[in-house]
């Protein structure tokens, strides 16, 4: 029986030369590669929340930021989060 391999997701991203700069030097301060690097960000990134995304995306109004920034907390902690995040296995737990 043949065993298929999974391929790997690529993804190309386009960056100004100032913004690749910044990304090596970021890389190396940290001993990572670029590749374990935006893993780990992307992997950080789908964990938010939808308004969390937003604030990060700068899709919220400066304005509104910080007030938006203490209803997440607040939401958080009511839910008992640790440290604001809820980890993968908690989102099971609760969708499940």
């Amino acid at each position: 029986m043949k065993v298929q391999r999974q391929r790997p997701n690529i993804v190309s991203v386009h960056l100004s030369p100032e913004a690749k700069a910044n990304l090596d030097a970021a890389c190396e301060q940290r001993g990572m590669t670029i590749k374990s690097l935006l893993g780990r960000l992307i992997e950080w990134f789908v964990e938010l929340d939808k308004t969390e995304q937003s604030i990060v995306l700068k899709q919220v109004e400066v304005d509104d930021v910080e007030g938006l920034a203490g209803l997440v907390l607040r939401r958080a902690r009511d839910n008992g989060e640790t440290n604001g995040r809820r980890t993968r296995r908690k989102r099971a737990a609760v969708a499940g």
